[in-house]
């Protein structure tokens, strides 16, 4: 039948070349422990892929039309880039400028700007947005007032909706007891703490300022004011983080008792400081991909025992008041509009990049222009990874939906259903009456899942924009 229907370990010696994602094949090997060996190396999902750039000359135009198009089907969301940290943490691969108090009015006046200036448009202003995200950089580096203004603006200038979810990103550093109050009363409802790891020596290496005992403090007491739903982020695989490190994380977290607490893998990238310590060995080599797999098996399995929800593949939560709706929203392909520099956004089948210069993006704010860096295309194919994407996240996949809301792909059956057995035979998924769930294993490799299943569709599918594909996926034209 079709399924279509605490002490530390020793310190090891540095590598010479750090191990980093790579792309790999489709399949997952067999006859391996499928937690620790299913495949060679996580592989990333990285938003351009299956996508074509749109020439540098057509962008500006293709913004207007866009601009003026009516939106897409589906729930929308907005994200807000603030590009500025105190210091460069070694994991982080998204630095890019150093805070200096003086940028702070300038640039939360030309990010107010860039959203009134796109509100009054038929695409951004006239449907409702349903979780709003002021990711960075550190979002919280702002100095109080400015903060406290951008927020205002952006309730004021965006359709948000009743239950929007509203979502600070922040950093222990220079969000003081009055800055915390002060974006509470303005109306965010979800404050989201990068906190990686609660050991001090684990903290400092990776440059976080912010003692151990500190971090407990100031997440205890933005717990007690009861005011949000508060979210750790903890991030396995550090350097010096061993599993007596790693299960200390995860029992202070559990003690503290947020509504929401996300565990992310380590992924080290070239150009990144941590890279370029550990290759220089200055720093011990973060965790194998093995020991990396035990580690999130332990943090999945401790939460389960603890009566906590598994909402995603990387995200836990505690009480009813933590949705992660953003972060679901987005993994499934939501439209997205963006503002400030360094954001990334998406309308219909283009996603777009706000310029990652701060100079270039306050230029074209001062001329009264959008300022963009690039716009990729997509395929008419991408609805259909986007929601496979989105299920595998929450560790589910129904066949049989898929097949009635894209049944051209009838013709790939055979090898769809041949691509599910191989990830049960590998022990990373169970499927029942056409219902794809992954195991703790499958949730581990779940890029590496997704990424098998659109390379499947590369060489096996119909071509995108011709018989046999969805060239009206979703009301997406094809170009």
């Amino acid at each position: 039948m079709s399924l279509i229907a605490s002490t530390r370990a020793p310190r090891r010696a540095p590598r010479t070349r750090p191990e980093v994602p790579q792309r790999g094949t489709r399949l997952p090997r067999l006859g391996v422990d499928p937690l620790t060996e299913a495949f060679a190396s996580r592989e990333p999902l990285m938003p351009w892929r299956d996508k074509r750039p749109v020439a540098r000359a057509e962008v500006a135009r293709l913004w207007r039309q866009l601009e003026d198009a009516r939106r897409g089907r589906g729930k929308r969301l907005a994200y807000v880039h603030v590009p500025f940290c105190a210091n460069h943490c070694l994991f982080c691969g998204f630095y890019r400028n150093k805070y200096r108090p003086e940028d702070s009015a300038r640039y939360t006046r030309a990010v107010i700007d860039e959203v009134r200036r796109d509100a009054d448009t038929q695409r951004v202003g006239r449907a409702p947005i349903h979780a709003l995200y002021l990711g960075g950089g550190t979002p919280t580096a702002l100095e109080t007032p400015d903060l406290v203004r951008l927020i205002e603006a952006l309730r004021e200038a965006l359709p948000l909706a009743g239950d929007c979810e509203l979502t600070l990103e922040g950093r222990i550093l220079h969000f003081d007891d009055e800055k915390v109050d002060a974006c509470l009363d303005a109306g965010i409802n979800r404050i989201s703490i990068g906190v990686q790891s609660f050991d001090t020596q684990v903290r400092r290496q990776q440059g976080r300022r912010a003692s151990g005992p500190q971090a407990e403090r100031f997440i205890a007491d933005l717990i007690e004011r009861d005011r949000a739903a508060v979210v750790i982020d903890l991030m396995y695989g550090l350097p010096d983080q061993d599993e007596s490190v790693w299960a200390r994380d995860i029992e202070t977290a559990l003690a503290l008792g947020p509504d929401g607490l996300d565990a992310y893998c380590l992924a080290l990238f070239p150009g990144t400081p941590l890279y370029q310590a550990v290759a220089k060995g200055k720093v011990e080599p973060p965790a194998s991909l093995a020991e990396q797999g035990r580690r999130y098996a332990a943090v999945s399995e401790r939460l389960a025992d603890a009566g906590w929800h598994q909402v995603s593949n990387s995200h836990w939560a505690r009480t009813t008041r933590e949705r992660n709706l953003y972060n679901l929203l987005i993994k499934s392909g939501a439209e997205t509009l963006a503002f400030g520099s360094g954001a990334g956004g998406s309308l219909g089948r283009y996603s777009y990049s706000v310029d990652p210069d701060l100079q270039a993006y306050l230029m074209a704010g001062n001329e009264g222009r959008k300022p963009l860096s690039g716009m990729l295309e997509a395929d008419s194919l991408q609805p259909l990874r986007d929601w496979v994407a989105g299920s595998l996240e929450t560790a589910r996949l129904d066949m049989g939906e898929l097949r009635r809301r894209w049944p051209r792909m009838e013709a790939m059956a055979s090898q769809l259903d041949g691509l599910v057995r191989h990830w049960e035979s590998a022990g990373l998924a169970h499927c029942r009456n056409g219902v794809v769930r992954l195991t703790t294993a499958g949730r581990f490799w779940s890029t590496n899942l997704i990424a098998g299943f659109n390379r499947q569709l590369v060489a096996d599918g119909p071509a995108p924009g011709e018989p046999g594909s969805e060239a009206n996926i979703d009301g997406i034209q094809p170009k």
